[in-house]
């Protein structure tokens, strides 16, 4: 974990607070601090901070994109979000986005994922229980599949269930992308 890492939570956990209260004047600031952090990460080559920012800001982004009902102004700041996050990506080099076939090879923590989903919907919780993996390798897995559009997900309450997307269970065939407005 980064010395940081307290810090960028706080302040990520403050920024969604914020646009929750609808305070947009905290919530640009909680996010030009974000980027200025960014920035003086990308300067000083701190990989093990711009790890953690990317982590926490897709983790904000995430969760302010799950929310019901989003208005004009919490969209904009969504949108500053991705912006931050893409940049924050592209700084440290990720690599891109892995196949669908790729996901499915046996023995990776995103095959076990994909195969606990085949029998139905699941929450994080129960996708640890279900494939004995740990809650940071689920958690790691899920993006991935979310990205090749294996898997989608929705919020229930407080936690969030992820099911197969349509097409997801047929070996090596590309999954139909599901697209769903809010």
């Amino acid at each position: 974990m980064s010395a940081l890492e307290p810090a960028l939570r706080s302040l990520t956990d403050a920024l969604l607070h914020a646009v929750g209260r609808r305070d947009w004047a905290v919530a640009d600031a909680e996010l030009e601090t974000l980027a200025q952090e960014a920035v003086a990460a990308m300067v000083a080559n701190r990989t093990e901070d711009l790890a953690t920012l990317a982590r926490l800001v897709v983790r904000c982004h995430t969760a302010l994109a799950l929310e019901e009902g989003l208005d004009g102004e919490a969209m904009h700041r969504l949108g500053q979000l991705r912006a931050l996050a893409l940049t924050v990506a592209a700084a440290r080099g990720s690599p891109p986005p892995r196949p669908p076939g790729a996901l499915r090879t046996p023995g990776t923590p995103t095959a076990a994922v994909l195969s606990a989903l085949g029998s139905g919907p699941r929450t994080c919780p129960a996708l640890v229980e279900a494939t004995g993996l740990s809650a940071e390798q689920v958690g790691s897995a899920l993006p991935e599949l979310r990205a090749a559009g294996l898997v989608h997900s929705w919020p229930a309450g407080r936690l969030t269930v992820n099911a197969l997307a349509d097409g997801a269970e047929s070996d090596g065939a590309e999954p139909r992308t599901v697209f769903r407005w809010a």
